[in-house]
């Protein structure tokens, strides 16, 4: 058996260009997938609470962080104050966000807090939605327990 030279013919009506080009282009996708297929986390995760996970228990990493979600409407007078945290543990980052559903005054939206674990450990996250300048009870609690490792 004898080896034969493979060899590539290309008409004479390609260009050179073209043809560096096409490489180019293969070469840019090809890295594209590779980028998309291997990546990897950057820092701790970001764990969204809402509603639902009323009363739940969350485990979180040191550094990473946690945003809670909760409906409200300020208008009102009321919105949702941090009433138990352990500040050992948890880090509220800044003050609370909200987003009105709408551009109307008084339109009801979403008010949400962003903590940062800081340390290992166990405890809960309280949240009572009542207007803070009444001596009542909150018309609603919100808590979940958070266990940092």
């Amino acid at each position: 058996m004898q080896a034969h030279a493979s060899t590539i013919t290309v008409p004479r009506s390609v260009k050179p260009a073209t043809i560096l080009f096409t490489l180019l282009v293969v070469a840019v996708v090809a890295v594209g997938v590779v980028a998309l297929t291997h990546t990897e986390q950057a820092g701790p995760a970001l764990t969204t609470l809402g509603p639902a996970e009323a009363g739940s228990r969350v485990a979180l990493e040191v550094g990473g962080e946690l945003t809670i979600s909760l409906p409200a409407n300020p208008s009102t007078g009321y919105s949702w104050v941090v009433s138990s945290i352990n500040p050992a543990l948890l880090n509220q980052i800044g003050d609370p966000e909200f987003s009105a559903e709408s551009d109307l005054i008084g339109a009801a939206g979403t008010m949400t807090f962003h903590f940062e674990a800081t340390a290992a450990g166990q405890d809960s996250l309280q949240l009572n939605y009542l207007r803070p300048w009444e001596d009542t009870e909150p018309l609603e609690t919100y808590t979940v327990t958070v266990n940092v490792r």
